[in-house]
C-alpha cells in the first residue's frame, strides 16, 4: 500500500516523499524497490523494479477504471530521459568500475554500482551497515547529468551537507569518458576521499 501511496506523490519521474514508517521504508530498501531512506534527503528514488511495483500497486488498490496507468510504455520524447545510445555508453564506461573486487575479502566489504535516474547517472559505493551488517548502504560518489539542450554532460560531487554541487576542476564536457576519468583519478580527493 505504501508503494501505491508513493506513486501518488511521485515527482522528478521516480522520486517520492518518505513520510512513512521507517520499518516499512527499510523493508522496501532491502527489497531493492527504493534507494536508501537513511539519508537526510526528504525523499527517496524508486528503482526501476520499485517504479513498476508502485504502478502495479496503484492500479490494483487505488486507481479507478479511467485512471489505470501503464508506465512500461515509453514516454514521449523530450522528457529528458537518457536515450539508448547514451545508456549503452554509460554501461561501457561505468560497468568496469562496478565489477566486484578480485580479492573476496574486499568484495565482502565494498561494492560499486550506479543508477540511471531520468537524465542523470549516480555512481555509488555501498558498504555493510554498521548495526545491520546484512544490510548494504549506498553512499553516492558522483553524479553525471546530461544536458540535452547543450549536448553536454555535467559532473557533480556530493558535499558534507549531502547536496550535489558542480565539480570545480571539470564541470562539463561533451565526452562522458572525460568526466569518468576525472572521477577515477580524483585529483582533488572529493569523490573517493
Amino acid at each position: 500500500m505504501v508503494l501505491a501511496l508513493m506513486y501518488l506523490d511521485l515527482h522528478d519521474d521516480a522520486r517520492a516523499w518518505k513520510g512513512y514508517p521507517w520499518d516499512v521504508l527499510d523493508f522496501l530498501f532491502e527489497g531493492g524497490l527504493i534507494t536508501d531512506p537513511a539519508r537526510k534527503a526528504k525523499s527517496v528514488v524508486l528503482t526501476e523494479s520499485g517504479l513498476a511495483e508502485a504502478t502495479r500497486c496503484f492500479n490494483e488498490f487505488l486507481a479507478t477504471e479511467s485512471a489505470v496507468v501503464d508506465r512500461s510504455k515509453p514516454k514521449a520524447s523530450g522528457t529528458g530521459a537518457l536515450q539508448e545510445i547514451q545508456r549503452a555508453r554509460v554501461d561501457i564506461l561505468l560497468g568496469p568500475m562496478c565489477q566486484p573486487h578480485p580479492d573476496p575479502n574486499v568484495a565482502a566489504q565494498v561494492r560499486r554500482g550506479y543508477h540511471i535516474e531520468r537524465n542523470a547517472v549516480v555512481l555509488y559505493e555501498s558498504r555493510p551497515s554498521f548495526l545491520k551488517p546484512e544490510t548494504w548502504q549506498e553512499h553516492p560518489v558522483a553524479k553525471f547529468q546530461f544536458n540535452k539542450s547543450r549536448g553536454t554532460w555535467q559532473l557533480y560531487c556530493m558535499f558534507r551537507d549531502l547536496k550535489w554541487r558542480a565539480d570545480e576542476p571539470l564541470r562539463e564536457s561533451r565526452d562522458l569518458a572525460e568526466l569518468v576519468r576525472e572521477v577515477q583519478t580524483d585529483p582533488t580527493g572529493i569523490f573517493w576521499g
